[in-house]
């Protein structure tokens, strides 16, 4: 699943401003997500297209990172 790039990671932190990190393509954004789950899974992640559009959302993401949590636990 390639978007060609870059993408961008947005998640909200301890400030009102989201914070933001750009990614190559929609992959790498995706590793960096599940490598970082624990900690952005309860600050909002979304992953937008170079235009800053939604890509994924929340809520995808949430389901995403269960489904594999479900299959690593198979």
């Amino acid at each position: 699943m390639t978007t060609q790039g870059p993408v961008h990671l947005r998640w909200r932190a301890a400030s009102a401003a989201p914070e933001t990190e750009t990614f190559p393509d929609l992959d790498a954004a995706l590793d960096a997500v599940e490598a970082r789950w624990e900690t952005l899974q309860d600050q909002a992640p979304q992953i937008l297209d170079a235009r800053r559009i939604l890509l994924i959302s929340t809520d995808q993401l949430k389901a995403a990172m269960v489904e594999d949590d479900d299959e690593a636990g198979s």
